[in-house]
């Protein structure tokens, strides 16, 4: 994480635990624009000379969000449409534009944000359909070849999307006045995972917002969590307990034969539910196993295969295919349904399951992350669905400026206004007024991993070997399986890394 971004990280938690000592502190100014001045709260303006200041108010992490200037020039475009192009299958129209207030939070804080930054800049917002994503990736290939000009920005599935790059046809974002990869609204990995000797194709920033809501993550029942006496799962998270082990425990004293009939079925209560899809996927980042790294000179290594690979493997296998109380079966969502008709403690699922499964549901429930391999591993992590949007800008842009001031306040507004409402629809609570939910909320988000062997897979590296071997009939040996691959992946890889080396 940049030092800008720790900053950012510290200020927020530390809103959420403690009132700030002066919100005139602040170098950030609450209007969005540039300013050599700190931001005051009001009780400091209104104060005058000798008087004591009146009690501050503690900002809300929704609050401090709105703190921080996207640093853009003050620019009229005359009326200029910015369209971008997305696919069905990324979110599409629904999260880039919004026609109207409708009293749905996420819908109208979108229309607030494209209405804000149309009438800052003088533009108009406009989305163009791609249809399906690898439609999509022949529709924006075509028209980058023609230079027919007919978007500004691109934004769909990740994985076919990376076949555009590979193809060459993608600019350098750094190339890209105005982009600021040191905001909150754009990943670290961005910079960490997705820059390769200072070029970076495709890009992870909050005005995509199924990059947030596609992340995978565990929901739990809070009600059935106090019935069965588990201990708070916010709380064995927060002190870096929440492991592989600690859930194959929980699945096992959970599990509840309901209908009596002696056999694991639909109508049991179970510990953990999950489909076997990248749900399954995801124990290999959440277990810090990545396809590269960076080494101590920061060059990207292939670090998939080795002991660690086959030491998570193999766990994952006993929890998903062996232990008592886990339910699985291959449909999507599965997890989540079986978790919204109250048949599991917990669940595999990605954030917008919320919005698809829960709108119902009657119990209280918590989001937490993946579990770690073990306490010793340092950090949280989790890979987000790779139907999710990456953004790039095609070789054919005319007006970089134009895409640059454009792209970066529409990643800004999201940060500020879409993910806060986003996430008061994921958590039935308010996000700015519920600290504990909110910290674990941020946490999940936080924890996200855009591993450049994932991204740039486009189906022909080995992103998708775990799920894979994970679903199997039968326990096969990892080692053997990938060595018969391993060519293959790793010379696909070596084209990959060669994108980022032309000049």
């Amino acid at each position: 994480m940049t030092a800008m971004k720790k900053a950012a990280a510290l200020v927020l938690l530390l809103s959420m635990l403690l009132p700030l000592a002066s919100c005139g502190e602040s170098t950030a100014n609450t209007d969005s624009q540039p300013s050599s001045q700190p931001a005051q709260s009001d009780a400091a303006q209104n104060t005058a000379p000798g008087e004591e200041p009146a009690e501050e108010k503690e900002l809300t992490p929704a609050e401090q969000r709105m703190l921080v200037s996207d640093d853009l020039p003050e620019q009229s475009f005359d009326g200029r449409t910015f369209t971008v192009i997305g696919s069905e299958s990324s979110g599409g129209e629904t999260n880039i534009v919004s026609a109207e207030m409708t009293g749905e939070g996420v819908n109208d804080a979108i229309y607030k944000r494209n209405a804000g930054v149309e009438e800052r800049f003088g533009t108009k917002i406009a989305y163009l359909e791609g249809g399906a994503h690898r439609d999509c990736a022949t529709k924006v290939a075509n028209a980058i070849s023609s230079g027919d000009g007919s978007f500004d920005l691109i934004q769909f599935h990740v994985v076919s999307n990376s076949g555009n790059a590979m193809k060459g046809l993608y600019l350098n974002w750094y190339d890209v006045p105005h982009i600021n990869f040191e905001k909150p609204w754009w990943s670290d990995s961005t910079v960490d995972d997705l820059t390769v000797h200072g070029r970076a194709f495709l890009a992870i920033g909050d005005f995509a917002l199924t990059t947030v809501g596609s992340t995978y993550c565990m929901f739990y029942d809070k009600a059935e969590v106090v019935n069965y006496q588990i201990e708070d799962p916010y709380d064995t998270v927060k002190d870096g307990r929440w492991t592989l082990d600690h859930l194959k425990t929980i699945c096992e004293t959970v599990y509840t034969d309901s209908n009596g009939n002696g056999t694991e079925d639909a109508e049991d209560y179970f510990g953990l539910a999950s489909d076997q899809q990248s749900n399954y996927n995801t124990y290999l980042w959440s277990c810090d196993n990545p396809i590269f790294t960076r080494d101590s000179s920061g060059e990207l290594q292939y670090v998939y295969y080795g002991e660690h690979l086959i030491d998570v493997y193999n766990s994952c296998w006993d929890l998903l295919n062996e232990r008592a109380g886990v339910w699985s079966v291959m449909d999507h969502g599965s997890g989540m349904d079986a978790f919204s008709k109250y048949h599991t403690l917990t669940c595999n699922a990605i954030l917008s399951g919320a919005i698809s499964y829960l709108a119902d549901f009657s119990h209280d429930y918590g989001i937490i992350p993946y579990p770690k391999y073990d306490e010793a591993q340092a950090a949280y992590k989790s890979m987000v669905d790779g139907s999710h949007e990456a953004m790039a800008v095609g070789k054919d842009a005319a007006d970089l400026d134009f895409i640059g001031i454009m792209t970066e306040a529409l990643c800004a507004e999201s940060y500020k206004t879409v993910l806060p409402a986003y996430y008061d629809v994921c958590l039935k609570t308010r996000y700015a007024s519920s600290p504990k939910d909110a910290e674990m909320m941020d946490l999940c988000v936080n924890a996200r991993v855009f591993d450049l062997g994932y991204v740039y897979d486009n189906w022909n590296g080995v992103a998708f070997f775990f799920q894979e071997l994970l679903r199997a009939d039968t326990f096969q040996d990892i080692t053997s399986y990938y060595k018969k691959k391993e060519k293959m992946a790793t010379k696909y890889y070596d084209k990959v890394l060669a994108l980022f080396d032309e000049q």
